[in-house]
């Protein structure tokens, strides 16, 4: 009887000690994946939408779903943040040389008062000839920030028709199926890193 019993303990013992280094190892490896990118890893899903180009053609997030795609949320009068992240990706972009056609930009305004086709059209091209200005109705593109968990807000000025956007500047690394799987914040914005995480995951 206490033979029985002891080899229950030994193996209750045995089954605990396996599961324990199971964890730390699981733990050991997820550490070390994450920390082999430059940008914050960062899982999340997000549905299909729909907005207009600055060409006037309708584009769909699901047409990009044999690209990465990088999104950012801004607006074409901003003064400092939007040009400084889409000069950034840009010199990440042209860092993957032939694989630079497998990685799409799409820049969403948060401003439609103002970022109507045309001006996108001589804003967004002005960076990379790639990079795609999306626009909509306000409501469209609420729907779409909020999916993302941006936030935006019109912040008034002096001026009665200047006005700036306060915004979340993050910019979102989706994979080929449409999942969000890495955020960079304004301080990780280093070209080389980014194009560095492109290459591993291509």
């Amino acid at each position: 009887m206490k033979k029985n019993t002891m080899l229950r303990i030994s193996l209750v013992v045995l089954v605990l000690i396996i599961i324990g280094w199971g964890v730390i190892l699981y733990q050991l490896f997820a550490v070390k994946s994450k920390s082999d990118y430059y940008g914050n890893v960062y899982e999340k899903e997000v549905p299909d939408f729909t907005l207009t180009d600055q060409n006037g053609s309708k584009v769909s997030l699901s047409d990009f779903r044999d690209k990465l795609v990088f999104i950012f949320f801004g607006y074409a009068h901003c003064p400092d943040i939007c040009p400084v992240t889409l000069s950034a990706l840009n010199g990440a972009v042209r860092q993957l040389g032939d694989e630079q056609d497998e990685v799409q930009v799409l820049f969403v305004t948060i401003d439609p008062e103002r970022d109507d086709q045309k001006a996108l059209k001589n804003y967004v091209p002005y960076f990379n000839k790639s990079f795609i200005g999306l626009t909509g109705t306000p409501e469209e593109i609420k729907q779409v920030a909020d999916s993302f968990g941006v936030y935006y807000v019109k912040e008034e000025t002096d001026s009665a028709d200047d006005y700036y956007m306060g915004h979340t500047s993050s910019v979102y690394l989706l994979d080929k199926d449409g999942k969000i799987i890495m955020r960079y914040p304004q301080s990780k914005m280093e070209p080389g890193q980014i194009a560095a995480d492109l290459k591993k995951i291509l």
